[in-house]
């Protein structure tokens, strides 16, 4: 099954903060849309694309890590293999039934915002489609024993894997110590002790407090009628009952700054080339469900850190020695409704001559104390052609994404969990408009007056040369045994 915990572009509008679109933005609608809302709240979409008779089904709804708590940390990941089956013990009903209706490919998308479901399938089949999802959540069976205990094998033992991947590791140590008051919010995978105490009492209230369709959107792409699919979806899933809001309470928020002081691990990671090494400065970023503006800032700042030809990274390869390879800088912008980050990275080369610890704080130094400070107070760092064809890549890279039926389908699908569809239709014209003045107001607030987590990830053999040297500048050991948050 398909997860995620990174995201694309984003706001939210069911909270309420996330009412204040950006005003006078003007939507994007794409030729060939059709929107409407049912009566019980349902979202829904049709959009009309007939180059292959083919078509996306996506029901996806606002839920996942931010809707658990510690002790319901990975009950969404259990509701999605409940879902969709495919492991030892489940009922082979799901499959079988995906099987019949000739379903191309189908799959589940976790993440902190949104719990996403989707098939590919012949588009003359698409009513049958609808039907599947309408039997799993409109009208959902009782959850069994023994399909429960199949799934929590199966999500044991994906957390099991995730403890051995050098990508979890690192990924959860850096979380951990960012996010420290709410960590499990970040986490879709879930927690073994909280996986072992979820019984099916408590996966049936989350389920159907979340899956509800004033919770939930449902699009549909490709070679379709869209009066009649529209038709169909008020017949199978006009009587769906809503719920409750489970959003009426927002969310307390994670702090920002994420840690009280400048945080500083090192992992030593077998999967690290001797002689290479990767170091990162993590910060909060523009939460999307508390300062939806900052983010068109935040992408911009994406889009113009990350040429290779500009001053950004030209002055910091410069200026850090030893950086390895043509372009060794990564610096983007991850926004999320419930937990966005700001990450700097490099690789460098290690050098006996240069300390690794000496390396890192110099690299930390000169991005946030020299380079970004620069960026904030000299005028010309960035010239009006900067800006513009920083916006134009932002556009470019969407219109990549939304040329296809599928992309279009599963980006409104992301943009919807993660923010709303109007944040999403109008996100050009909002992109039109930022330039200089909502940059710097993002770069005061999100770096000049924020704090970060600082990371690096080497080869132990490496390490070991200069063991005591991090432990004299106060480096926190990484290992899989103590990366996750539930590892106490």
């Amino acid at each position: 099954m398909k997860r995620t915990m990174l995201a694309m572009l984003c706001a939210l509008a069911l909270l309420a903060p996330l009412c204040a679109q950006t005003v006078g933005a003007k939507p994007d609608i794409p030729a060939g849309l059709s929107r409407a809302k049912l009566d019980n709240g349902l979202e829904v979409f049709v959009y009309e694309d007939h180059a292959t008779p083919l078509a996306r089904i996506q029901i996806v709804f606002r839920a996942g890590a931010a809707a658990q708590s510690a002790d319901t940390s990975g009950a969404f990941h259990l509701l999605e293999h409940l879902a969709l089956g495919g492991h030892r013990g489940a009922s082979a009903s799901a499959q079988a039934a995906l099987l019949r209706i000739g379903a191309a490919e189908w799959g589940g998308t976790l993440g902190a915002d949104a719990a996403s479901y989707w098939m590919r399938l012949a588009s003359n089949r698409v009513a049958e489609g609808l039907r599947f999802w309408a039997e799993r959540f409109v009208k959902p069976a009782p959850i069994a024993e023994a399909a429960l205990m199949g799934a929590r094998a199966a999500v044991l033992e994906e957390l099991r894997l995730r403890t051995t991947d050098p990508d979890a590791v690192f990924e959860a140590a850096v979380q951990r110590r960012l996010f420290a008051r709410y960590p499990w919010r970040r986490d879709p995978d879930g927690a073994e002790k909280a996986l072992l105490a979820l019984g099916t009492e408590a996966l049936e209230k989350l389920r159907d407090a979340y899956f509800q369709p004033a919770n939930a959107a449902l699009i549909v792409g490709g070679d379709v009628d869209p009066e009649a699919t529209l038709a169909a979806i008020r017949a199978i899933f006009g009587t769906w009952e809503s719920r409750e809001n489970p959003w009426k309470n927002p969310l307390p928020p994670h702090p920002r700054p994420g840690v009280p002081r400048p945080t500083w691990i090192v992992y030593p990671d077998a999967t690290v080339p001797e002689g290479l090494a990767l170091v990162e400065a993590r910060y909060r970023g523009p939460d999307l469900q508390s300062d939806p503006q900052a983010s068109y800032a935040a992408d911009l700042w994406s889009a113009l850190v990350a040429d290779p030809a500009g001053k950004f990274k030209k002055s910091v390869a410069k200026e850090v020695p030893k950086l390895y390879g043509r372009d060794p800088l990564s610096a983007y912008y991850v926004s999320q409704r419930d937990g966005a980050t700001l990450s700097i990275s490099a690789y460098f080369a290690t050098d006996p001559a240069l300390p690794a610890v000496e390396r890192t704080r110099l690299f930390k130094e000169r991005v946030r104390g020299f380079e970004l400070t620069a960026m904030r107070g000299e005028s010309g760092y960035y010239t009006e052609a900067d800006y513009a064809a920083a916006r134009a890549r932002l556009l470019a890279a969407r219109n990549r994404a939304l040329e296809t039926a599928d992309g279009f389908v599963e980006s409104l699908a992301f943009w919807w969990g993660s923010a709303s569809a109007d944040y999403f239709f109008g996100y050009p014209a909002a992109i039109a408009r930022t330039g200089r003045a909502e940059l710097m107001s993002f770069l005061d607030t999100y770096f000049m007056r924020n704090l970060e987590v600082v990371a690096l990830r080497m080869n132990p053999a490496d390490y070991e040369r200069e063991r005591k040297a991090f432990d004299n500048a106060g480096f926190e050991l990484v290992t899989p045994m103590n990366a996750f948050w539930w590892q106490r």
